[in-house]
């Protein structure tokens, strides 16, 4: 092997070292965070029927974006076997007789779980969005 092609190796193992150590770091710093419970995230609450935007940025160490609701003051909701159920903001609330019901987006995309199954991640935007229509 030439002195060329073998400093060719030595930087490309290097690199690749590196790459793992940064991608440990990053992940052993993400469970850190969701660990010591210190997350930033943003509650986005949106009506057209009723004119309204709001957002919020919250700071929680809670796990789940159920538990996180269940804190909220201006919340109204309701328990079932499974999970909690948003039924308003602030006293604008959902309307099943004109079928108004809240959809939970996370980072713009509709949620396919409960709140309940949401886990708090920092940097994420939680947005309710009071639709009509089924």
């Amino acid at each position: 092997m030439s002195k060329k092609a073998k400093i060719i190796a030595v930087c490309a193992f290097v690199v690749v070292v590196v790459a793992i150590i940064a991608v440990f770091a990053i992940v052993n710093g993400k469970a850190k965070n969701q660990a010591d419970g210190s997350k930033t995230f943003t509650i986005k609450i949106e009506s057209e029927r009723d004119n309204y935007s709001d957002t919020k940025e919250c700071t929680s160490d809670l796990a789940t974006l159920g538990d996180y609701l269940r804190t909220m003051d201006n919340c109204t909701f309701s328990e079932s076997e499974y999970g909690i159920y948003v039924q308003g903001f602030d006293g604008m609330m959902e309307d099943m007789d004109n079928q108004y019901w809240w959809c939970i987006n996370v980072n713009g995309q509709m949620a396919s779980t409960g709140a309940d199954e949401i886990i708090l991640t920092s940097g994420d935007e939680y947005s309710f969005v009071l639709k009509q229509g089924w």
